[in-house]
């Protein structure tokens, strides 16, 4: 596998490199496996993508978008480094990727067989999926490919990790910062709403011990305090929303790999406050109405 930057020509567009750095990656049939990079549509490389054959490429997902917006990529026709040569046929499309920087990157790539190599590439890069932990196979990797190499070349092994790892460390530590401090806003939002709606039951003992005395049932009486504490968790909860939604984009460029209005993370702490204003409603109401009513009538 190698990279680089080539020529490209297609028909209907004037100049292809205006669109943006478009790069290019040449890999074997399993290349795609390996890296675990998706096809979404149409195929990959495989063994029948020779140099003898029709040539063939994949493109990116958003390389197809900027070169046939609104259209099928597949089956269009790319000309490779010069406009006179033969047509290169787009046959598949693959998922974005990241291209040098976690967070950069157009995701303007296409792949070509290595055996229909038009560059002539002179560096190497071989990647491996090994099972575990993939510092422990550097040295077997290195002895097994090292008889493979021409002359006195070096086989340099790195595991992947190493490579994206000093970019990963801000990232992690950013993460770790928002985590703890986002959980201990979390959980003084949880101990305020619990103590202002337990406060208020309370306060309610009084008028608790008269409907109860005046033979009201007990679910009626739950039913209203509960629901008053809900109604009062809903007001609190569609203003943070609110407010969540609109400064989302103010925290995006904090963020790597999750959005800042990600439906699952609001819906877990929104159910999370629901379940603290019910607690908050139904434990004390129902401690109240166990009172004696009488006892609950001198309340002051």
């Amino acid at each position: 596998m190698d990279s680089w930057s080539l020529s490209l020509f297609v028909s209907g567009i004037d100049s292809v490199a205006r669109l943006g750095r478009f790069t290019a990656q040449e890999g074997s049939p399993s290349y795609f496996h390996t890296t675990g990079t998706r096809i979404l549509r149409g195929r990959g490389i495989t063994i029948e993508d020779t140099k003898n054959s029709p040539k063939v490429m994949i493109v990116s997902e958003a390389m197809a978008r900027a070169l046939w917006p609104g259209r099928d990529a597949i089956g269009r026709c790319i000309r490779v480094r010069a406009d006179t040569m033969p047509c290169t046929t787009v046959v598949g499309i693959a998922e974005n990727v990241k291209d040098w920087s976690l967070t950069e990157g157009s995701g303007l790539q296409y792949y070509l067989p290595i055996e229909q190599n038009p560059a002539g590439s002179t560096d190497l890069i071989i990647f491996i999926r090994v099972r575990g932990k993939a510092s422990d196979y550097v040295e077997t990797v290195r002895r097994t490919l090292q008889p493979e190499m021409p002359g006195s070349a070096y086989v340099f092994v790195q595991p992947m990790t190493d490579v994206i790892g000093p970019q990963e460390r801000s990232w992690q530590s950013g993460a770790t910062m928002f985590v703890a401090f986002s959980g201990l806003a979390l959980i003084l939002a949880a101990i305020g709403l619990y103590g202002v709606i337990a406060f208020d039951v309370a306060l309610r003992t009084h008028e608790l011990g008269v409907r109860i005395a005046l033979g009201a049932q007990v679910h009626d009486v739950l039913r209203l305090i509960v629901g008053a504490g809900v109604r009062f968790a809903a007001v609190g909860v569609m203003v943070g929303l609110a407010l969540t939604l609109a400064g989302g984009r103010f925290v995006s460029p904090l963020l790597f790999g999750v959005s800042a209005r990600d439906p699952w993370i609001l819906g877990a702490v929104t159910a999370l406050l629901f379940g603290v204003a019910l607690a908050a409603s139904a434990i004390p109401a129902l401690r109240a109405t166990r009172v004696d009513p009488n006892v609950a009538l001198r309340e002051e």
